[in-house]
């Protein structure tokens, strides 16, 4: 049917709905290809085809009215996600466009490929491109047309323009990009793992972008940030007078002494906290472990082959009852040998987030809650090294630590 209908061209009142093309003349923009029907009524009666925006204008039955808002055409929009995946062109060079079809959660397409759509290449020549795209029915009218809008109002022929549309728009957008991304990251895991990719970083993808289109021709991109995090390092004291410090530095360079293994595996914890929460806590969990152990090694020599080769208690239950008992070198003034309790607690519950996250697969702490056990465990390195005798090490504990210490005569 074309816009402008008139009685002589509905010969039969069938009673169907039949969708009217687009470009329909009296609208305040060009309609999609799927868009609010007209009934063979309307045309009969010579109703014009820009009155279907105005349905209260309609000279309809309340029965009528009603069946016509409730069959309303679905809207389709595709959506496309993007990114870079590292050094795979190297094991793959012989197999452009690998593609994997999967029908759940919806109907999703990935391919691996050399090149972007646009025939652009990767930052990198030893990495692909990965490519996975998408179809969804929109029953939402409202985020239908904010979609369209957001299409056709970009100011740079780029981004797609979504200013001032209503935030569940924003949300089912993110929603459909971010399930590609989930989609596309697992199927390379599966596919690093199957094929035998036992190199390369942890997240293998890089430069994510996320697009829609209503035609499948022309593409906006749509913005991969979702919030904004902002997390504090650890604070430092006092930094110790120059010369001070070069010396102390000398002289355990001197002596042998190198940092201890407990710190380096921290380090290393530290700096996975934010892409890889799994990596650091389990390695700081075993910084801990292996901080402590060395500590009990170095006071009492004939204690480090049981520690090294037996079955040993908790880490929480040695802190509260076997830390007492060993001949430290240097401790707090007016404080108890004893860590504060609820630093141990705090250290009892990232063993057990371990211990959860390695034999059963559960989700590692995230956030305020995986730097809060990190700290925690880097309070009980430096209590370690001051009860070994650096007691320079004393003005690294934090200052929440300190302060809920208890004193010898309340322990």
């Amino acid at each position: 049917m074309q816009a402008g209908i008139h009685s002589g061209q509905a010969v039969r009142l069938t009673g169907m709905w039949i969708p009217v093309e687009s470009e329909i003349t009296g609208w305040r923009r060009s309609l999609p290809l799927t868009c609010p029907p007209i009934h063979p009524k309307i045309a009969a009666r010579g109703r014009s085809a820009s009155l279907i925006a105005r349905p209260n204008h309609l000279a309809l039955p309340y029965r009528l009215k009603a069946r016509w808002r409730a069959q309303q055409v679905r809207s389709i929009m595709l959506f496309r996600c993007t990114f870079e995946v590292k050094g795979l062109a190297n094991r793959l060079a012989e197999a452009e466009g690998l593609e994997f079809r999967f029908e759940n959660p919806r109907s999703i397409v990935i391919r691996l490929s050399k090149n972007y759509p646009d025939d652009s290449k990767p930052s990198d020549t030893s990495d692909m491109v990965g490519i996975s795209t998408t179809s969804a029915e929109i029953t939402d009218t409202k985020i239908s047309s904010e979609l369209v809008e957001g299409l056709s109002a970009s100011s740079d022929g780029r981004w797609a323009n979504l200013k001032g549309a209503d935030p569940s728009t924003g949300a089912f957008l993110h929603r459909m990009v971010d399930e590609l991304q989930a989609v596309m990251s697992s199927t390379i895991a599966l596919l690093r793992w199957r094929d035998g990719l036992a190199e390369g970083p942890p997240e293998a993808y890089h430069n994510s972008r996320g697009y829609y289109s209503a035609d499948g021709e022309i593409w906006r991109e749509v913005s991969m940030v979702r919030g904004l995090e902002i997390r504090m390092g650890i604070p430092y004291g006092p930094m110790t007078p120059a010369n001070e410090l070069c010396n102390e530095v000398v002289e355990l360079r001197n002596a042998g002494t190198e940092e201890p293994l407990g710190h380096q595996l921290f380090r290393e914890a530290w700096n996975h906290r934010m892409l890889r929460p799994r990596s650091a806590l389990a390695i700081g969990v075993a910084a801990a472990e292996v901080g402590f152990k060395q500590l009990v090694g170095s006071l009492v020599p004939p204690t480090q082959w049981l520690l090294d080769e037996g079955p040993t208690p908790s880490l929480s239950s040695m802190l509260r009852k076997f830390l007492p008992t060993l001949p430290v070198k240097a401790k707090f003034e007016g404080k108890s040998v004893r860590p504060p309790g609820r630093l141990v607690n705090k250290l009892e519950e990232a063993v057990k987030r371990r211990n959860d996250l390695v034999h059963a697969g559960k989700a590692p702490p995230r956030g305020k809650e995986l730097d809060e056990m990190l700290r925690a465990i880097l309070d009980l390195l430096w209590i370690c090294d001051l009860y070994g005798g650096n007691v320079w090490a004393g003005r690294h504990v934090s200052a929440w630590t300190k302060s809920i210490w208890e004193d010898e005569k309340t322990k």
